[in-house]
């Protein structure tokens, strides 16, 4: 059973990542090993690519068939060409009314390129910039001061649960101002915005296809909202022991947390490490 398994998806934060956000020696050694026998290790996640580069690096993730997801599904990239396999973006035009929402319930938002982020200023402070770290460039900006060509990969809302849950039921209720876009929460005080139909499974079932697998193949973890496509997607799906209780129902086996090496238990037991 284990041979088939050849692809392994990882969510990364509060999933791969200790909550210091940093990788293991555990979890290196164990994706290092798995790595060298042949099976793809797909770092799966919301992030821009600045904030997932020096991982792929620690992880040694370097060769022709190796790919990261980003931007939840947004884009799939090929490491060592550094060319995009897929590069779904927003223009502003695109997401004019649903800013107009947000602005109304006064919450924040910030824009994610594939190499900066803009605060809006208009929509008030974000609390985004503590999330995002200092490897991509961070600068509050008006609206008026973006060009209207300008291409973004995703924006974010970063609020209280409370907050988020109540934006999540109107845009819930207002199907009209979602039809071109796909909003998932990351982690309890983030609410994502990619274009329709990126998510996780989506990119994945893509990647799956141009490395001649299936979700036979695949194994993945995760342990928030935005993992349920892929762990759905796949034969083998671990959940944290952090995971929020729907992705733990969705799964087919649940691990330790991260904070605890969760997936470096699981992939050392399923692969007799």
């Amino acid at each position: 059973m284990t041979n088939k398994i050849k692809m392994i998806a990882l969510d990364m934060d509060n999933t791969l990542l200790m909550p210091n956000k940093t990788l293991s020696e555990r979890n290196i050694k164990v994706l290092q090993s798995l790595h060298t026998m042949g099976k793809s290790i797909v770092l799966t996640t919301g992030r821009p690519f600045p904030n997932v580069q020096p991982f792929l690096s620690q992880l040694q993730l370097n060769q022709n068939n190796d790919y990261a997801i980003l931007f939840n599904g947004a884009i799939i990239k090929n490491i060592y060409t550094n060319q995009n396999l897929i590069n779904h973006v927003f223009t502003l035009s695109d997401v004019d009314e649903v800013f107009n929402l947000i602005h109304n319930i006064r919450l924040p938002i910030d824009l994610v390129t594939q190499d900066n982020v803009y605060s809006i200023k208009d929509f008030g402070k974000s609390g985004y910039v503590e999330l995002v770290g200092k490897l991509i460039p961070y600068s509050e900006k008006l609206l008026s001061e973006l060009t209207p060509d300008l291409m973004f990969n995703k924006f974010v809302v970063c609020a209280t649960d409370a907050e988020l849950n109540y934006l999540e039921n109107v845009l819930q209720h207002t199907p009209i101002l979602t039809k071109n876009i796909n909003f998932v929460r990351s982690r309890r005080n983030l609410l994502e915005f990619v274009p329709n139909k990126v998510n996780k499974g989506a990119a994945l079932s893509k990647l799956l296809k141009q490395l001649s697998l299936t979700p036979d193949n695949l194994m993945a973890f995760g342990d928030e909202a935005n993992d349920y496509s892929m762990l759905n997607l796949a034969r083998v799906s671990v959940a944290m022991d952090n995971a929020i209780p729907s992705i733990k129902k969705v799964s087919t086996n649940i691990t330790k947390s991260n904070a605890e090496d969760g997936v470096a238990e699981f992939l050392e037991s399923y692969f007799s490490l």
